[in-house]
């Protein structure tokens, strides 16, 4: 009886790598995720994490390495945490696994930030299980979302309002109006003091008139027609709108029209008040700061799009306005109505467009809007 003939052993994998070096290209695979991902066992302690937790959460990666993920979480999960995990070593019954869902996460500063987290297990041969989680940091989105969720509800009730619009200035309005000719005319038949407090009082009730004009406008319906608004021709219509104002405040208004015959459709008398709206926002700047006293309106031509900006050498606007430049009631100069640039953006969106805060070459504040153009005729 012969013996089997002997087989040589097969020769490894061609893409075979030995352990050492294959721990190696593990390690540096989780050294390279932006985002933290963290690994821990079924009693929820931390066995290995990637630097970037650091960035994210404030601790070093040697500093959660032993602990219990819990310290990253706030009240009252921190507490219960542990008690998930031994119900789901009991039954084997977990939500969380496979999903990615929004968590409050805790760092180390005491700061709680949002983050999604999206849970795996690892079933690791000869050996306990262990369970990943990646976190992604949407604390930013989250904040911003909020902010617009907030907007839209102040503009539909203000589109409420705005329902009834004429009766509220009917209402209001005139009684305003006339308290304010009855203070003029008794003003003239009292002594000087007198005519100080009135005066003080006549020039209250006309910032309240400004106010409620401009929140009317504001809360009202655009039901704008949609004709050929030459981009040249609006910008000779703002220049004589806010001319006398201009004038006022030794602000020179310098139009740069680089759009030849490019028009886009909507309504003219909208489209010249929103860019007014900018200019005369740009001189009150100018005019409260004392420095600059020069604006910049152009029109230009960008692929499809037609495109304005109004450009000032004022002071800019100050970083704490930077994020709320356009909500409305939102003012960084005393007096001001903070609606402005809201009523500027609303009639530049009703018209497909965009407006947005821009670089100046002059130094001070920018703003661009962008819209859609109409062919030239030929």
């Amino acid at each position: 009886m012969t013996s089997p003939p002997h087989r040589a052993p097969e020769d490894p994998s061609p893409h075979a790598l030995p352990p050492s070096t294959k721990e190696a290209q593990l390690r540096a695979l989780l050294e390279g995720m932006l985002d933290p991902v963290l690994t821990i066992d079924a009693f929820g302690i931390v066995r290995e994490a990637s630097h970037s937790v650091e960035a994210v959460f404030g601790y070093a990666r040697d500093e959660l390495l032993g602990r219990n993920i819990s310290i990253l979480m706030p009240e009252p999960h921190r507490s219960a945490h542990d008690g998930y995990l031994a119900r789901y070593r009991e039954t084997g019954n977990t939500w969380i696994l496979g999903t990615t869902r929004e968590f409050e996460v805790l760092r180390k500063d005491g700061e709680e930030i949002t983050c999604e987290l999206s849970v795996s297990r690892v079933d690791v041969p000869d050996g306990d299980p262990l369970f990943i989680g990646s976190f992604r940091d949407v604390t930013a989105r989250r904040r911003a979302h909020e902010a617009q969720e907030r907007e839209r509800a102040m503009l539909r009730s203000l589109a409420t309002l705005g329902e009834s619009a004429s009766v509220l200035a009917h209402e209001i309005k005139n009684p305003v109006t006339a308290i304010h000719l009855a203070l003029r005319a008794v003003a003239d038949q009292l002594g000087e003091d007198q005519r100080a407090v009135l005066e003080d009082l006549t020039q209250r009730l006309q910032k309240l008139e400004r106010t409620l004009r401009s929140v009317l406008d504001f809360a009202r319906p655009l039901n704008n027609p949609r004709e050929p608004v030459v981009a040249s021709a609006l910008l000779e219509e703002v220049a004589q709108t806010v001319r006398p104002r201009l004038e006022a405040a030794g602000v020179e208004l310098v139009l740069d029209a680089r759009s030849g015959a490019a028009a886009l459709p909507g309504d003219g008398t909208l489209l010249e008040r929103a860019l007014a709206n900018l200019v005369l926002n740009a001189v009150q700047a100018i005019a409260t700061s004392g420095h600059g006293g020069r604006v910049v309106l152009r029109s230009a031509v960008d692929r499809e799009s037609l495109v304005f900006t109004v450009e000032d050498d004022g002071p800019g606007i100050p970083e704490a306005l930077e994020e709320e430049l356009f909500r409305p009631f939102v003012s960084g100069r005393e007096g001001g109505t903070g609606l402005g640039l809201a009523i500027a953006r609303k009639i530049v969106e009703a018209h497909g467009g965009r407006l947005v805060r821009a670089e100046s070459a002059l130094g001070g504040a920018g703003f661009r809007a962008t819209f859609r153009r109409e062919e030239e005729s030929s």
